[in-house]
């Protein structure tokens, strides 16, 4: 409350208050609120949620007893109407509008995105959709106007819990813009956990004053008995009770059993071997990643960086994004090939060229991956993973350079569940951070890598020696 931020997000875990806080702050706001030339104190909120009811399940319910219990004179003027989904507050000289908006239509989005308002509070933000974050901003700061004066403040607050690592949310929150301050609290398993005065309390510790030993220990048993049901290393405990960035819990990490981040992940950067020729894994479609690895003397598959590429095109991706890397000081000597999605081989229906055509176009020698088969390619992986070249990794990954690959691997790259439950068979291709791209990037290359054909393909990429012609002598002949 003290951070006067255009926008501000309260983080934390589950019970630690920060729908109640949110509450506060927007009270806060209507009342200092500068009065108008009738006296008035005049503001507009939306109040945003996936769904309808999760609003008036949780905030409604949640500011109609704070607003009682708090005692305002004049409060009961204050009511809530069902036709609008507004709550208009009414006491003294305030007067504002808090209108519940829900994003699960089509025609409640467009509703949000023609208002005029003060601020904008989004509740359990990485439930919501990222996209929406930049229209909102722009109908914030538009109310009041005219005889009714201007904002004294406006803004975006939003509350959540941790979002998934790579996330859009998490982007924001790790990286923020100067306009936007994060706020995240302690873990509710922490000595200094928040809200726990007021968690599962009973007659006998309620009595006990704020603080108490006794009191603190009861309210602590909230996330005890969430740690006894989920387990201490469960994704959904590591963002809902320690407050961190973890994994999505709806499905299932790909290498869960084989992989093991403090081993495969290496934290500074790889060295480049001079003399080795490096092996691109070349993704296609519209978000063509790249992934630049390197077989060393020792058999080893290092992978050194990441390419990322986002709804744009193979060939300006490659002249744009790829070359520049491949051509920098680091790669310098080092000769290349490309192994990609043999999908690529398909001719385009306008051009006639696929995408092995036009690397080889761009100055690539690119072979297709030995096989497209989901199996092959995970076990192609599987097998660097549990294999070790003089007790170490046989497949390193460079924290620095592959961010996307190190998460993708640690989890984001998921079996997706079906409703009764069950783990999908296949991968999930379609998730928003794209942890699917740059991992099956990776699975190109162990093809090759475990088959023992990065020899072979580069063999086959170097121009052949045509040798001179002879001249035989017809005696040659007798």
């Amino acid at each position: 409350m003290r951070s006067n931020a255009f926008g501000r997000i309260l983080a934390g875990p589950v019970g630690s208050g920060k729908t109640t806080g949110c509450i506060m702050e927007v009270l806060r706001r209507c009342i200092e609120q500068a009065p108008a030339e009738d006296g008035i104190r005049y503001t507009r909120w939306a109040f945003v949620r996936q769904t309808l009811k999760q609003l008036k399940d949780t905030i409604l319910k949640d500011l109609q007893a704070w607003l009682a219990e708090l005692g305002i004179p004049g409060i009961g003027e204050s009511e809530w109407k069902v036709s609008d989904n507004t709550f208009y507050l009414k006491f003294g000289d305030v007067r504002s509008e808090w209108i519940f908006i829900p994003l699960e239509e089509a025609a409640d989005q467009a509703r949000l995105l023609s208002m005029q308002l003060t601020g904008c509070w989004i509740s359990e933000a990485i439930e919501c959709k990222f996209d929406i974050l930049a229209p909102i901003s722009g109908r914030i700061g538009r109310y009041p106007s005219g005889p009714r004066g201007t904002c004294t403040w406006s803004g975006v607050i939003a509350d959540t819990n941790l979002p998934v690592e790579m996330s859009d949310w998490w982007k924001l929150m790790t990286d923020p813009s100067p306009e936007w301050q994060i706020f995240i609290q302690p873990s509710g398993m922490a000595p200094q956990a928040e809200n726990l005065n007021h968690l599962l309390q009973t007659d006998t510790t309620k009595a006990l004053p704020l603080d108490h030993p006794k009191r603190l220990e009861q309210g602590r048993t909230y996330y005890t008995r969430l740690l006894d049901t989920y387990g201490s290393n469960h994704p959904w405990v590591r963002r809902y009770v320690y407050a961190e960035y973890g994994d999505d819990p709806s499905g299932e990490a790909v290498f869960k059993a084989s992989f093991l981040p403090k081993f495969h992940i290496i934290e500074e950067d790889l060295q480049v071997v001079p003399g080795y020729s490096l092996v691109i894994g070349q993704d296609f479609g519209r978000n063509p990643w790249s992934l630049i690895c390197q077989v060393d003397h020792q058999g080893r598959l290092a992978v050194l960086e990441e390419v990322p590429a986002t709804n744009i095109g193979l060939e300006k991706h490659v002249n744009e994004q790829l070359k520049p890397r491949l051509f920098s000081p680091r790669f310098t000597g080092c000769k290349f090939i490309a192994v990609g999605d043999p999908a690529g081989i398909a001719r385009s229906s306008i051009s006639e060229e696929s995408n092995f055509d036009a690397l080889k176009r761009l100055g690539l020698a690119a072979y297709p991956a030995p096989s497209n088969d989901v199996d092959v390619r995970l076990r192609a992986v599987e097998a660097l993973l549990a294999k070790q070249v003089n007790a170490g990794p046989a497949l390193m990954i460079s924290r620095r350079g592959c961010p996307w690959l190190c998460r993708g691997m640690s989890g984001g790259y998921r079996f997706k569940k079906n409703k009764d439950g069950g783990l999908r068979a296949l991968p999930d291709k379609n998730s928003p951070e794209g942890f699917d791209h740059v991992c099956d990037c990776l699975q190109y290359v162990s093809q090759v890598v475990n088959g023992g054909l990065v020899n072979q393909y580069i063999q086959r990429s170097l121009p052949r020696k045509k040798l001179p012609h002879m001249t035989i002598n017809a005696m040659g002949w007798t």
